[in-house]
């Protein structure tokens, strides 16, 4: 996750990332700021997305070969697609010769790490793996949340709030709305 933070501090972005695990909520956090680095805010000229197993490669290759309209990048994002697990070889074929006007975004729960589209994705640009995270990092990132919305917390009270919450970042993100902080904050 730290080269793929750097690739967004500096806004060089490889031209593959996939993005894999059980952390949905990081997962979706990551794809909205890639695509935003990539496309900005209102680019949907240049964004694809496919979900679901059965893509058609022939129109993703199509897609991935015509230039970006008015923009220096095109971003094809393929999610919940299993090409992880089979079928994906024809893909990792072709991503060996991607335009650099291409970015392509795979954003997986489960994946094969010997099959032939891992090791394509991996030389050609970043695998990030996003499971749930230890107790440390949530007790953090749950007072960073709090505190920026000008609340405070102690520490018992967010070991208290993170038993009540044991499914990820999605969960807590969703349980440290406006409302339980203003319960919760003093």
């Amino acid at each position: 996750m730290k080269n793929l933070n750097e690739d967004l501090k500096t806004g060089k972005l490889k031209q593959a990332y996939l993005l894999y695990g059980e952390e949905n909520y990081l997962k979706r956090q990551y794809k909205e700021r890639i695509t935003k680095a990539l496309l900005g805010e209102d680019d949907t000229m240049n964004y694809a997305y496919y979900e679901g197993k059965g893509i058609n490669l022939k129109e993703v290759i199509d897609l991935a070969e015509t230039l970006p309209f008015f923009a220096e990048r095109r971003l094809i994002v393929f999610e919940n697609t299993g090409l992880f697990k089979s079928a994906g070889a024809d893909l990792a074929d072709y991503i060996k010769d991607l335009p650099e006007t291409t970015c392509f975004l795979f954003i997986e729960t489960e994946v094969d790490k010997r099959s032939k589209l891992f090791k394509a994705v991996k030389a050609k640009g970043s695998v990030v793996e996003m499971n749930f995270q230890d107790e440390a990092t949530l007790k953090r990132w749950t007072a960073g949340c709090i505190q920026r919305e000008g609340k405070k917390i102690t520490e018992r009270d967010v070991i208290y709030f993170l038993e009540k919450s044991r499914n990820g970042y999605g969960e807590y993100h969703e349980r440290t709305g406006k409302d339980l902080l203003l319960h919760i904050g003093t």
